[in-house]
């Protein structure tokens, strides 16, 4: 293979890029640069820089490009790297890039924070060109910057795949590069690093979730948490879940299976809905259900037993759960619930939690 002049710079210079990165990422924040690892002799390379923010995407490692799946949406810094004397009071700069892979977020091209304060001169996204302009210069009698100098950042969203072929990329390019010096001094500029990427398709399938509501009775609306709610899948696996404040509950990500669900909350009637066909294609959301009071042994029927146990601890201020209507006392309101209720079970109270489709 026959390397030519430009493409030994670049690997040269890809190597003093990722050496910088974590340097970088601190000048980012910083009101001056920090000062990092520079390319050899005094004039600046500029390159761009993956930052990496959030678990939106996933960087390869050193000297790869890195890898985004469609839809990631990845921030990127333009960097002049290791500016010496006399440094750089401003800059302008273009990127283009492939529309059918990339796309510029609008409204998210940023000067850099060690540029503050600035004026920006230009500052366009041409999203059905795939070009990017920008100039930008310190404001005030400011000392130049020296050093490692994030001029801007910018957002960019994977929007579509590089491959097949695997390992194939995508350029965001650098080109009419033009940096300067307070005194309106030009400084040249080494060489231009462009960044590649690869986009890929996630070929993952995330799980549908499951959501619905449980109540139970003599509660205030807003006061039904902690209802616990039991999947039980074909082969007998488990997933349980909680209900908030007013009794709504969500199961995140679960498998395409058939589920049989149970509500319940001491002192009532558990309830179970079977045969619940859930996939992942979209949210499956259950019937509410509201479990009768009474049940205070938990045996799924509301009998003698149960009034026996209100009987033992009627007028207690630390019930439990007989205290069925959560008002802190347990007394003949709560006996009142369970009578009503007395002789009901929940194989005679199942949770309908699925509601026949109108066609």
């Amino acid at each position: 293979m026959t390397f030519t002049r430009n493409k030994l710079i670049r690997i040269l210079t890809l190597v003093v890029v990722w050496a910088v990165l974590g340097a970088l990422i601190w000048t980012h924040a910083s009101p001056s640069p920090a000062l990092a690892q520079e390319p050899a002799g005094d004039e600046p390379t500029l390159s761009i820089l993956i930052v990496p923010e959030g678990d939106g995407f996933s960087i390869a490692s050193v000297g790869t490009p890195p890898v985004f799946n469609v839809g990631d949406v990845f921030k990127v810094s333009i960097v002049a790297l290791g500016v010496a004397d006399p440094g750089l009071f401003g800059g302008q700069f273009e990127l283009t890039y492939d529309t059918n892979h990339l796309a510029a977020v609008e409204e998210s091209l940023e000067p850099g924070a060690a540029m503050e304060p600035v004026v920006v001169a230009v500052s366009n996204i041409d999203s059905a060109g795939g070009l990017v302009e920008y100039a930008a210069s310190r404001q005030g009698d400011l000392e130049n910057l020296s050093g490692n100098v994030v001029l801007a950042t910018l957002r960019f969203e994977a929007v579509g795949p590089t491959e097949p072929p695997e390992g194939q990329t995508t350029v965001i390019h650098l080109q009419n590069v033009k940096l300067g010096a307070k005194g309106g001094l030009e400084v040249p500029v080494v060489g231009l690093v462009d960044l590649e990427v690869i986009i890929r398709v996630d070929d993952t399938v995330d799980d549908g979730d499951v959501t619905g509501k449980v109540k139970v009775e003599a509660r205030a609306a807003d006061n039904q948490a902690d209802h616990e709610i039991v999947a039980e899948d074909s082969l007998g696996g488990l997933l349980a879940a909680l209900t908030g404040a007013n009794g709504d509950f969500l199961f995140n990500n679960v498998p395409a299976e058939t589920y049989t669900f149970t509500a319940n909350s001491p002192g009532f009637l558990s309830a179970s809905c079977a045969g619940v066909e859930h996939t992942t294609d979209a949210l499956t959301t259950l019937a509410e259900v509201t479990l009768l009071a009474g049940d205070i042994d938990g045996s799924s029927e509301i009998d003698i037993t149960d009034a026996v146990a209100i009987g033992m601890v009627l007028g207690s201020t630390d019930p439990e759960v007989a205290d069925l209507n959560a008002d802190g006392v347990v007394d003949i309101l709560d006996l009142i619930l369970m009578a009503a209720n007395f002789g009901q079970t929940s194989d005679v109270n199942p949770w309908v939690c699925q509601l026949p489709v109108e066609l």
